[in-house]
């Protein structure tokens, strides 16, 4: 497991300031998304993290410098962007070089389900089998810390699935992931805690608190009873918006007493979606 503590991080291209994060601490043990527009510095984010560009300000992994003490990177499994393999080798020899131990190897292809094409050349995969290997790779090497940059970029939605097996396993045996990506929900099956990136800063999007309180979603069989539903709503003061067959419920931490309006009414489902990755992440884009 690492510990990662970050302290007035700044990062410039030229005069663009990137990142101006002043501090942020990043338990142990935990599967960290970060998230943000396109831009927003993810990517570079993850660089910092590796020390692999220049930054102001000082990030520490288990209290020891980046800066000053790369040695520490020895054992953090990395993704940054794309693939970085030799083509020539294999994928089981790209493996066994970058990584001094491989006993995860057998179990962790399974998991992904490349163990058929390990001892093929890396230049006869394609971009998915490519993702693939070098995440097979940053998890292996990663016995302390797995740092991934979108890694369900040129994966079908059951390599996807078998990706987030993975990552819940290297957590599982000790590993702290912190990864970027663009596709929310499924990604929140791989999550503990999550942040965004906006206006140069991180913010916690994990705590319903942090962006407004318990919040529901009711669907109805029918666009008629979602509209009655929500007038009931709105004459007893509950904050809600109607959309189609669905009413969306805003600061409120009992739902019962809202069921209990709407006795009369056919209600089809409830769902909590308090802690929706989807529904934090467009909440807080709304800062300035």
């Amino acid at each position: 497991m690492a510990n990662i503590e970050i302290q007035n991080l700044q990062k410039y291209y030229g005069k663009n300031l990137v990142l101006d994060i002043p501090s942020i601490n990043f338990q142990s043990g935990n599967s960290i998304g970060v998230f943000g527009a396109n831009g927003s510095g993810k990517s570079t984010f993850i660089k910092c993290l590796t020390g692999l560009v220049p930054f102001n300000g000082k990030i520490t992994i288990d209290n020891k410098d980046i800066s000053k003490e790369p040695s520490i990177m020895t054992n953090v499994g990395l993704l940054i962007e794309e693939p970085a393999l030799y083509k020539d080798l294999t994928g089981r020899k790209n493996i066994e070089y970058f990584c001094k131990d491989t006993s995860k190897l057998t179990e962790y292809a399974k998991i992904l389900d490349v163990s058929d094409i390990l001892d093929r050349k890396v230049r006869s995969y394609s971009l998915g089998m490519c993702q693939k290997i070098a995440i097979l790779l940053a998890c292996i090497k990663g016995k302390n810390l797995i740092l991934l940059d979108e890694p369900f970029n040129c994966l079908d939605i059951i390599s996807v699935e078998k990706v987030i097996d993975l990552m819940n396993l290297c957590k599982k045996n000790g590993s702290t992931i912190i990864f970027t990506s663009h596709q929310l929900e499924i990604s929140q099956k791989a999550l503990d805690i999550y942040y965004l990136l906006k206006n140069n800063q991180i913010y916690d999007c994990t705590a319903p608190h942090i962006v407004g309180g318990k919040k529901f979603i009711i669907e109805f069989f029918n666009k008629k009873s979602a509209y009655l539903a929500y007038t009931l709503l709105k004459e007893n003061n509950y904050e809600c918006v109607l959309d189609d067959f669905y009413i969306k419920i805003l600061n409120n931490t009992n739902i019962q007493k809202i069921v209990n309006i709407l006795d009369e009414l056919d209600i089809k489902k409830i769902e909590d979606i308090s802690y929706s990755i989807k529904e934090s992440y467009l909440e807080m884009e709304n800062i300035k």
